[in-house]
């Protein structure tokens, strides 16, 4: 509820308990809080297109009957979660949606585990760079590694991007949530999240779950 609304409401509903704290609580919140409007469609294409943003992406599905049964050796593919043929499948079929929509990356990095390196090289991204802080280590390393990890996260979130340029991270879900909030620990497989970037600060513009890109793409093949 916009201030200037709250100034045309008569003085005895503004008295009522329930509405006079809500109102207390609109004048202390920050601006950018009470600002925060997810973008249509439409916008956010255009955003993407325009450059600015990060995209965090949790690798495409896996395969739930295997583990990571060797987690410090990342050579040997052999001992990983692998994608499943459908999460490879996701994986080609959402770099092309991408390309479609001319969103572009101009830096990709993932986790050292294959599944996240996997992710990014089916989706077209050959030049992909694997790195150790975007890597899960949940039952390997120590908590404050674990944090330390989620910081290198949120840093490389509003690193600095070249003009009109996109970044791209592929990592586990672990990273994701200890990074951004509680409200991540059900980031699905596949599933994007995008930050505008801007002054060194970052904002989450939307959570893209795999199937909103192939629609996203009907809409932009209508308008």
């Amino acid at each position: 509820m916009p201030m200037n609304v709250l100034r045309t409401l008569p003085m005895n509903v503004l008295r009522t308990p329930i509405l006079a704290a809500f109102c207390l609580i609109l004048t202390v919140l920050p601006a950018t809080v009470l600002a925060q409007v997810k973008p249509i469609d439409i916008e956010l294409l255009k955003a993407l297109r325009s450059g600015g943003h990060v995209v965090v992406l949790r690798h495409m599905l896996a395969d739930p009957d295997k583990a990571d049964t060797d987690p410090l050796n990342f050579r040997t593919i052999k001992t990983q979660q692998p994608l499943t043929d459908q999460g490879k499948q996701s994986a080609r079929a959402l770099g092309e949606t991408w390309r479609e929509l001319g969103i572009s990356f101009s830096e990709v990095l993932t986790s050292r585990f294959n599944r996240c390196y996997q992710t990014a090289v089916l989706a077209g991204f050959k030049a992909a760079k694997p790195v150790t802080e975007l890597t899960e280590g949940s039952l390997v390393v120590s908590p404050n590694e674990q944090r330390r990890r989620a910081a290198f996260l949120r840093q490389l979130v509003v690193a600095p991007l070249a003009p009109g340029k996109n970044r791209l991270i592929v990592t586990h879900r672990a990273n994701i949530a200890h990074a951004f909030g509680k409200e991540w620990y059900e980031v699905k497989e596949g599933e994007a999240s995008v930050f505008r970037v801007e002054r060194g600060a970052y904002s989450l513009l939307a959570r893209m779950p795999l199937d909103d890109w192939s629609r996203l793409l009907l809409i932009a093949n209508k308008s």
